[in-house]
Order: C-alpha cells, then sequence, then structure tokens
C-alpha cells in the first residue's frame, strides 16, 4: 500500500489562513494601542522641583515644572523635625522664636503648573532674617513635600529634588 498525504480542500486552507492573519492582526493591533497609551502618558509627564536660594536678595524657595506637561498639586505639607507645621507663618515663627510675618508667598496647594512653570513658594527679603532662617534650615531637618498628579492622574511626591510615586493621600 502505498502511503498518500491526506488532502485538504482549498477553502479549507483559505479560511485556515484568514483565521490566522485575523489573529495576528489582533494582537499587532492590541501592542499598538498599548504603545500608544504609553506614549500618551509620557507626552503628559510633570516633573516638580523646588529649590531653596538664597543671596543678597535674600530666600526665596522656587518650585518648577520640569515635566512635559501639567501638574496638578494635590497637597503640600511642611514639616520641621518631623512635626507637620499648619502653614508658612508658624514655620517661621517656630524658626525666628517670634511673630515674625514679613515675607511673601504663593498657595501652590489647588493649583495646576504647567510645564516649564516656576514659581516662589515664599520669599524673604530681609537679608538678616533670611540668613537666621537659611541658618535654621540647616541645622534642622525641614521639609517641604509637594504631592501632585499628571492628567492621566498618575502621582508623585516631590522633596525638593527627590521625586517619589505616591498616592497623594
Amino acid at each position: 500500500m502505498k502511503f498518500r498525504f491526506p488532502t485538504v480542500k482549498t477553502e479549507v486552507a483559505v479560511a485556515f489562513a484568514a483565521i490566522f492573519v485575523s489573529a495576528a492582526t489582533l494582537f499587532v493591533y492590541i501592542y499598538q494601542a498599548r504603545i500608544m497609551q504609553t506614549q500618551q502618558q509620557v507626552a503628559a509627564w510633570p516633573y516638580v522641583e523646588w529649590l531653596p536660594s538664597w543671596g543678597d536678595h535674600g530666600l526665596y524657595l522656587e518650585v518648577s515644572n520640569k515635566g512635559i506637561g501639567p501638574a496638578l498639586v494635590k497637597k503640600v505639607t511642611i514639616k520641621l523635625d518631623g512635626n507637620e507645621m499648619s502653614g508658612l507663618t508658624e514655620l517661621f515663627q517656630v524658626l525666628t522664636d517670634s511673630a515674625f510675618q514679613d515675607f511673601g508667598y504663593s498657595t501652590i496647594q489647588g493649583r495646576v503648573l504647567a510645564a516649564g512653570e516656576h514659581m516662589q513658594a515664599f520669599v524673604i527679603s530681609d537679608k538678616e532674617v533670611a540668613d537666621r532662617i537659611r541658618e535654621e534650615f540647616t541645622k534642622r531637618n525641614f521639609e517641604y513635600e509637594i504631592c501632585y498628579c499628571s492628567v492621566f492622574n498618575d502621582c508623585w511626591v516631590s522633596r525638593g529634588t527627590v521625586i517619589t510615586e505616591s498616592t497623594c493621600n
């Protein structure tokens, strides 16, 4: 007896080929959609940093969004030696041991920082007071945390130049 290859009808072969091509196309589209989603999130990525600056101009804390998307600031926390402060007024009163209130400030919590935007969280123009507060900052544990989110609700906490993922709770 001779061996014979089983015969397959052309219609069945074409049908299986069409199913295979359709399945492969589906996987390619799913993969492409994931790549596009990642690209969208990266294209709207905020990166908020803050740095203090002092000199002849006094002392100020500048907040910058160095990312390429807007930052929705959810929460700002100020701590000194591990104790949460109610705001800048309390912080400066503790640091100067007086009712010091001669400073300018901008409310950051609840704001939207556009990509490339800079703002000063506070400014102390009196050089003598600024030097005293700067000295206290270096002696004590000063923490300023900005919790912010992207438009896709991915969130981070900025502790100066150290950025970590967060939930902003």
